[in-house]
């Protein structure tokens, strides 16, 4: 299941509403923030089921050890961090133990 929903726009912020349990959209939007973003520490990821916030910069740098890729990586699909070890097979494979 996944869901994307933009709910907010302004020329300050966008509040975007996902819901996923798809390991690799996690993993890809972490590094997309990585990727693209000018301040990716602005983003924040809200567990609206048990009200907390989490620092997405943070998780991605530190718990996943992942880091922005070079134009290259990008082009070759590169992973980084603690996920290069797993193929998207082996993800997907994760993934299906969770539907």
């Amino acid at each position: 299941m996944q869901t994307v929903k933009f709910v907010t726009t302004d020329d300050k912020k966008v509040l975007v509403w996902c819901e996923t349990n798809k390991l690799s959209m996690f993993r890809d939007f972490l590094q997309y923030i990585l990727d693209s973003c000018k301040d990716p520490e602005n983003f924040m990821i809200i567990d609206t089921k048990n009200d907390l916030v989490y620092d997405a910069y943070r998780i991605a740098t530190e718990m996943y050890q992942m880091k922005k890729r070079t134009f290259e990586e990008r082009m070759n699909n590169v992973q980084t961090g603690k996920w290069a070890k797993f193929t998207d097979g082996q993800i997907k494979e994760l993934e299906s133990k969770y539907d």
